[in-house]
């Protein structure tokens, strides 16, 4: 339902009657089953281009409140949706750790979005998603710990309510809790309006069932309460107000049913002032019902001209080749990558496994896709972190019009508002105009720059930016953003804020918290001047306290030159590899003459091992204890960085719970920055 729709009354014919909907129950009904769920995903999104902030205040309420219960219970939490729809929850719900996302619609209408392009996590399909006109029967012997509705139970008629709850609460597990995000409370059923065959608001308080606490939640969103029950020992009915949706069985604040029916008289009110604008307007359902189609007309005018435009894509990208834009191709002789990789089979990939296992994951990312390129390990390491979905391409070779067809088709299929192209290539910019031609102004396109004025020697490099800046003042490019600090300096075209990496996400389990030392250090940097390769491999390997230096490119030394720690190259390694490795060691040196945000730093970080570096000039979070302790001044001062890496195997050794709460925190603000400055950058 809109949350901005006008109210339609219809009033009691005599005091005491039930409140008469105009329309029956079946043609609601009938409504969602033949609603297709493209239709409708394409409405939520234009009413959220019209500033509808409600649906981003669900998301993350939701997200709240799965991961306080799977924290609580310490294990995998089933969570079943009842009417999941086109899959809106599904889409971050699915993602999050620790959470088994199973979904229940009677529209195969509405959920063939879901079925044909499930979200990651949502495997396998048919075990977890349900239909048919019982739910009961859909889902079988199967209970959850967590079953919610959100703007479900208003398309019902009150006479269908308490049975409605019933079949809910036995979806629900013993110890389980029911949460329903609907309609504000009220102290009765009144049908609010027309809109979708039918809204009616409920009295949640007065229909909660014996033997049940209902937990009520007012206030966290615009438009909707929240409503959790869950079954009490007593065999009667409780009522709460709940202070956090952190807290879901919080009972520290018991209140009376006629306390919350005083606080429904706010709603109330809100409803009987649109009774008489409703009353007055005069055009009842038929207004109510010309408005709905008027909106379904334009969404689907805009479906239709989409498909339009995606057909001629071939014709397109034969345009585009016909002028070729002058762009520097990247050199043929980069330095070895980090991370070894088997060759890419495919152009296009979508979600795959490399780019989502370490995700982080958030509801105000699921409608952005991060676009990068498979070959660039250190930039598909620091997109795949990142929240959002992911579609990696080829830089070695020409996409075909398929290939442009399924980006498009793919963030068609996503319900996408944003695009951020991780780098530049010849084949981002083709895959720039196609999506610009096919979606128009409807989707914002972003680029961020990997680089740092340092690079400028190399053409492909000082190309690369310039070609972004005028991409952005010509409007193809709608937001360009970097990565070093400060670089709006060189234009005020660029995103004023720098953009920070994350690190990967990994489970507790996976941190290495341990007392004893390694005695081992890791140096990943590529075997050259600028990474500072041998200063870091020499000041770790004449270490007294370390025995073994792992590396990851050729190393030679001589006689002449004592080191007391062996020196192994253990070749490029796989992004899992990697893990095992740093899990493995006490330290990661990256200190180089010239550098961004290193990935390695951010790998450490996520698996409890300190990585030094030079300064990154972070702003803030250069004045955390944890980036005071590893960032050094003089790059190229082997006393500086052997200092440094004294200082912080010391820590380790002698305060290890204190080394692992400073990299802890360290890694939660992070974070915390990381993500607004890309919803920021990012959200249209």
């Amino acid at each position: 339902m809109r949350d901005d729709t006008p109210l339609q009354i219809v009033l009691p014919s005599e005091p005491g009657a039930p409140n008469q909907p105009l329309v029956e129950d079946a043609a609601s009904s009938q409504y969602w089953k033949a609603t297709s769920g493209y239709t409708y995903r394409e409405m939520v999104r234009t009413r959220q281009e019209a500033g509808n902030q409600g649906y981003v205040q669900q998301e993350v309420l939701l997200t709240k409140l799965m991961q306080t219960e799977q924290r609580a219970l310490g294990r995998p939490l089933e969570v079943l949706e009842f009417g999941c729809g086109f899959g809106r929850h599904a889409a971050y719900l699915a993602s999050l750790e620790g959470v088994r996302y199973h979904g229940y619609d009677f529209s195969e209408a509405m959920m063939e979005p879901l079925r044909h392009a499930p979200p990651v996590g949502l495997t396998p399909v048919d075990e977890r998603l349900f239909c048919g006109p019982d739910a009961l029967k859909s889902v079988g012997d199967r209970t959850f710990d967590v079953v919610f509705t959100v703007s479900v139970l208003i398309h019902n008629p009150p006479e269908r309510l308490p049975d409605l709850l019933n079949t809910l609460g036995q979806l629900v597990r013993p110890d389980g809790l029911l949460c329903l995000v609907e309609n504000q409370l009220v102290p009765f059923g009144i049908w609010e309006n027309g809109w979708h065959q039918g809204c009616w608001l409920h009295p949640y308080a007065d229909l909660t069932p014996t033997g049940w606490d209902l937990h009520h939640v007012g206030g966290a969103l615009a438009t909707h309460d929240l409503y959790i029950f869950k079954r009490n020992t007593a065999q009667t009915r409780r009522f709460f107000q709940l202070k956090s949706v952190e807290q879901p069985r919080d009972e520290s604040q018991a209140v009376a049913l006629e306390t919350l029916h005083v606080q429904s008289l706010p709603r109330l009110r809100a409803w009987t002032e649109h009774a008489g604008e409703a009353l007055r307007a005069g055009d009842g359902l038929s207004g109510m019902r010309l408005s709905e189609l008027t909106e379904r007309l334009t969404v689907e005018v805009k479906r239709s001209e989409r498909r339009q435009r995606l057909l001629s894509l071939s014709d397109e990208l034969v345009r585009l080749r016909a002028e070729p834009p002058a762009v520097v191709q990247a050199p043929p002789a980069t330095p070895s990558p980090r991370y070894g990789n088997d060759a890419v089979p495919e152009a296009v990939v979508v979600d795959a496994p490399l780019d989502t296992t370490w995700a982080h994951v958030d509801p105000r990312f699921s409608r952005v896709v991060h676009l990068f390129h498979q070959e660039w390990y250190g930039i598909r390491a620091a997109s795949g972190y990142a929240p959002g979905h992911k579609i990696g391409i080829t830089a070695n070779r020409p996409l075909t019009a398929e290939d442009h067809r399924r980006i498009v088709e793919t963030c068609e299929t996503l319900g996408a508002r944003s695009v951020i192209f991780q780098g530049f290539s010849p084949n981002a910019l083709e895959v720039m105009h196609m999506l610009r031609r096919v979606f128009g102004s409807t989707l914002k396109l972003c680029c961020v720059w990997h680089g740092s004025t340092a690079q400028f020697h190399f053409d492909f490099e000082l190309e690369t930016f310039s070609r972004l800046l005028a991409l952005r003042e010509q409007g193809l490019l709608d937001a360009v953003a970097c990565v070093k600090p400060e670089m709006h300096l060189m234009s005020p075209l660029l995103f004023q804020e720098v953009l920070l990496n994350l690190p990967p996400r990994i489970a507790p389990p996976d941190r290495r918290h341990r007392a004893a030392l390694a005695r081992a250090a890791f140096v990943p940097t590529p075997n050259n001047w600028w990474k500072n390769f041998y200063s870091n491999v020499f000041v770790a390997a004449s270490l007294p306290s370390l025995e073994r230096v792992y590396v990851t490119s050729p190393f030679t030394t001589r006689p002449e030159l004592p080191l007391r720690a062996s020196v192994i190259n253990v070749g490029p390694l796989k992004r899992a590899e990697l893990f095992n490795l740093i899990r493995e060691t006490d330290v990661v040196l990256n200190v180089t003459l010239a550098e961004c945000q290193p990935m390695t730093a951010l790998e450490g970080l996520a698996h409890g091992v300190a990585c030094l570096t030079g300064p990154l000039s972070l702003g803030v979070l250069d004045e955390h204890p944890y980036q005071r302790l590893v960032q050094i001044a003089g790059t190229g001062s082997l006393g500086q960085i052997r200092s440094a890496l004294e200082q912080v195997i010391r820590l380790q050794e002698h305060s290890p719970e204190e080394h692992a709460q400073m990299l802890e925190d360290y890694t939660r603000t992070l974070c915390e920055h990381a993500i607004n400055r890309y919803l920021e950058f990012a959200q249209p």
